[in-house]
């Protein structure tokens, strides 16, 4: 199988895992948002930022050290499995004594009892590391697909159930633990690969000398998504943080799974030809296209549908959430760009260069978050769209070095997108003038919008159009014909 088709295969397959597996987590998060409160959504925020500035850690770089390398043995794999097996078991030992303190800091009393069993989560991603990097070597996401999508159902329901019967918060704890649990399981069934009593210190150091900069520039970056949790649960409120959290419910599975399919499909690609610049430069700029091709049309069309979809939904005590969500929209067209410019990095082994940029912006980042805090959230969400166009053109700066792809060439490539994008967007926001309850609103925007979208991509004759448009007529003719 061709290089091409290897990328649309493995897209194809991320793209079900996206619209399934994170559909039945939306629809789960909705059901859930109608039974719960928005301070249970809060609590759940803090114990998220938590667990994922510690899973930064567990990760250690040693995924992309394993993705990247090109020869990669049994010696390599057991090795990673147990360094990751040791380090979550002492991090989840500091949050398990470490959670008291937490819970007086955030003046929030069951912080302390949650965190001692979610932590385990911990542990439960670690042994999963090894597994999923061995399928993403092969390029076979249709195991992970499946397997991601019955975990997020099965947990749902059981979630949805617990929350039914009463059981309030602790029906989120039970979703966020047996999603994982779940998915390692069912990873460890599918996958022959069995760990054996075998530690190599020539392959850690190998590894880590390479993954130990993707660490520290990793955990830096999860520490910046997540430092919103915690200021807003500290200086608001868990209720407030809550509105956060069901702002972030409508954004973050678009932008977070494009953004994690590009990273998952691109890394291993573009690793591949990493001594082919030219190869390298045409197949990163598809990439780049296409992640602007659907991010950004998707990412405005959610702010414009933001107040019908949030009020239809999730109801009246979540309207505070609207003007948040449609904040977010605008970072979240440019996050899946800032992964694929920092992946040509790492590609090209520049680890190092991509620890310092995430130091220096960082550095930028920590004046404004301190200014917006003292004022408001809103104030702080518009810090964020400042910070996220900034970090792009760092990020970008050094595309140019290595693939002699210029920001002005990347702007030429974005332009017709963010036409198309502002277009279709504009169009279906002109909709919310007009006096319609939400669901009307919410059915004529998305007609509107749609009919906007597909007539401007066929008059500018878009290529990554005609490309899906190809894939999906092939599928409906293989359907039909079968």
């Amino acid at each position: 199988m061709s290089l091409k088709l290897k990328a649309i295969n493995s897209f194809s397959w991320t793209l079900f895992e996206m619209i399934f597996n994170q559909g039945s987590i939306f629809l789960v998060g909705i059901i859930l948002a109608r039974i719960l409160s928005p301070q249970d959504f809060g609590i759940i925020g803090l114990i998220t930022a938590f667990i994922a500035v510690t899973n930064s850690i567990i990760e250690g770089g040693f995924s992309s050290a394993l993705i990247r390398k090109i020869n990669v043995t049994n010696t390599d794999y057991n090795t990673v499995f147990f360094t990751n097996l040791l380090v979550s078991t002492t991090l989840y030992l500091i949050l398990f004594f470490s959670a008291e303190v937490l819970s007086k800091f955030f003046e929030t009393p069951i912080l302390a009892e949650i965190l001692k069993y979610s932590g385990i989560i911990l542990i439960i991603n670690a042994t999963t590391l090894v597994q999923t990097s061995i399928l993403s070597r092969n390029l076979n996401f249709k195991t992970q697909a499946i397997i991601s999508i019955t975990a997020s159902i099965s947990s749902g329901l059981i979630a949805i159930f617990m929350a039914y019967r009463g059981y309030g918060i602790w029906s989120l704890v039970i979703l966020s633990i047996l999603r994982p649990f779940l998915n390692s399981t069912l990873l460890w069934l599918n996958n022959n690969w069995r760990p054996s009593l075998e530690f190599s210190k020539n392959s850690f150091k190998e590894l880590f000398n390479y993954g130990y900069k993707l660490l520290m520039a990793n955990l830096i970056n999860t520490i910046y998504k997540n430092i919103y949790y915690v200021l807003i649960g500290k200086f608001f409120s868990p209720i407030s943080l809550g509105y956060y959290t069901r702002a972030e419910q409508f954004q973050s599975p678009v932008s977070g799974n494009i953004t994690a399919a590009l990273r998952r499909i691109s890394f291993p690609i573009l690793s591949s030809l990493q001594n082919d610049n030219i190869k390298l430069k045409t197949t990163f700029t598809r990439f780049l296209r296409f992640s602007i091709f659907l991010n950004f049309t998707i990412m405005l069309g959610i702010a414009a549908i933001a107040q019908p979809m949030v009020l239809l939904l999730i109801g009246e005590k979540w309207s505070s959430s609207i003007i948040y969500l449609q904040l977010l929209c605008i970072p979240g067209m440019l996050y899946p760009l800032q992964i694929l410019h920092l992946n040509l990095l790492l590609i090209k082994g520049y680890s190092n260069l991509n620890l310092k940029l995430e130091i220096a912006k960082k550095i930028i980042l920590i004046p404004l978050i301190y200014i917006t805090v003292l004022i408001s959230i809103k104030a702080m969400l518009f810090g964020l769209v400042v910070f996220s166009l900034i970090e792009y053109f760092i990020n970008s700066f050094y595309t140019k070095k290595f693939l002699d792809y210029s920001i002005k060439d990347q702007m030429k490539d974005i332009f017709p997108f963010l036409i198309i994008s502002l277009l279709t967007a504009s169009s279906m926001f002109i909709v919310t003038l007009f006096d319609l309850n939400n669901f009307f609103m919410l059915l004529i925007q998305l007609a509107v919008g749609s009919f906007i979208f597909i007539i401007t991509n066929e008059i500018m004759n878009v290529n990554e159009y005609i490309e899906i448009k190809k894939v999906i007529s092939n599928i409906i003719k293989k359907s039909l014909f079968k």
